[in-house]
């Protein structure tokens, strides 16, 4: 009597050995394929951060240039956020006119703490801020007029 026969017929299934060689080439495939893909999402997140930041100093020259509440408004830089902010300075701002914007804490940020932009001209002190994390770095220019060049 065959040992098939002895189980009770004709069994179909795939053997451990089979079960085996499938984890492993899954092993190796996502052994390849991870590193790649955790880079894609950090040059990501980089990316998003550095543009986050210059689309926010647009911002918030915007709302100083067309005089909203007919107040300065500006970008406070934070660990964990980006807030624009009405009024003349931070620490003196018009707290229930924020506008928080989440970031980062893991990708720097290097420049000024808060940048101004005066009402209706949108002049501002010139400046840079430097993005950087894992040895990328770019930069995000801040002009007299308040012009923000990438």
């Amino acid at each position: 009597m065959k040992f098939r026969e002895a189980l009770g017929g004709d069994q179909t299934g795939f053997t451990l050995i089979e079960v085996l060689m499938a984890i492993a080439i899954m092993a190796i495939i996502f052994a390849l394929v991870g590193p790649i893909a955790f880079n894609f999402y950090l040059t990501y997140q980089f990316d998003s951060e550095y543009k986050l930041l210059s689309s926010l100093l647009r911002y918030a020259r915007n709302l100083s240039m067309v005089n909203h509440n007919e107040a300065d408004h500006g970008l406070f830089v934070g660990v964990s956020d980006f807030v624009i902010f009405q009024g003349s300075n931070y620490a003196t701002r018009d707290v229930s006119q924020d506008k928080p914007f989440p970031r980062s804490s893991s990708i720097a940020v290097a420049g000024p703490t808060e940048l101004l932009f005066s009402a209706l001209s949108g002049r501002a002190a010139s400046t840079t801020y430097t993005v950087s994390f894992s040895g990328k770095s770019w930069d995000v220019y801040v002009n007299l007029e308040g012009l923000v060049y990438e």
